[in-house]
């Protein structure tokens, strides 16, 4: 999401504070696809994903004359999402959402993978792989700079971390994955 759609998103957010039903629709119709994903990789299922969706939107709507926007109302909304989806991942399963990030062991690379001609979906799979090899919070961090156009600011706003704190776990994943990627020997 580039400069211009933040303006517009907190336009949207300035109208929705005085009951603009079209301001909600088009919030609802730009956010809802990347909200979707993300709380998908959180929840790892999709009636659950859609229920927290549904959940937040709701609240948006309710909560719409007491909004207050700290930083922007994307970082607001991936706020309420994730803190939704934990709350009832929490409840589900009274474990920490750290295993939802992580839901299977990370494979080696071997040496007849290297042999093997690298075609993009290949190297797409390697890619989440290694992601999912990362510490959650630092897996989280790259997903949401990567994968859904957050700032660092906001992500540390969502993810209750200093913005140099999710720098820093930005730097590491990409670390992380150049390193994985050279032991592929691709040149």
């Amino acid at each position: 999401m580039d400069i211009d759609e933040h303006v517009q998103l907190d336009k949207l957010a300035e109208r929705l504070k005085h009951s603009d039903q079209d301001a909600y629709a088009e919030i609802f119709q730009c956010m809802h696809e990347p909200l979707l994903r993300y709380v998908y990789r959180i929840a790892k299922d999709e009636a659950l994903a859609l229920d927290v969706l549904q959940d937040v939107f709701m609240k948006l709507w309710e909560k719409r004359l007491e909004l207050e926007i700290q930083v922007s109302l994307k970082a607001l909304l991936y706020t309420m999402v994730r803190n939704r989806a934990l709350n009832i991942n929490r409840k589900r399963s009274r474990m920490m959402y750290d295993t939802e990030l992580v839901t299977e062991n990370s494979t080696e690379v071997t040496e007849s993978l290297v042999e093997n001609e690298l075609h993009t979906g290949q190297l797409k799979a390697y890619f989440k792989t290694w992601v999912k090899e990362l510490p959650p919070r630092r897996a989280e961090a790259f997903i949401l700079s990567r994968y859904h156009a957050m700032s660092n600011r906001e992500i540390g706003e969502v993810m209750g971390l200093s913005k140099r704190t999710v720098d820093t776990h930005i730097v590491h994943a990409l670390r992380h994955l150049k390193r994985r990627y050279d032991q592929l020997g691709v040149t």
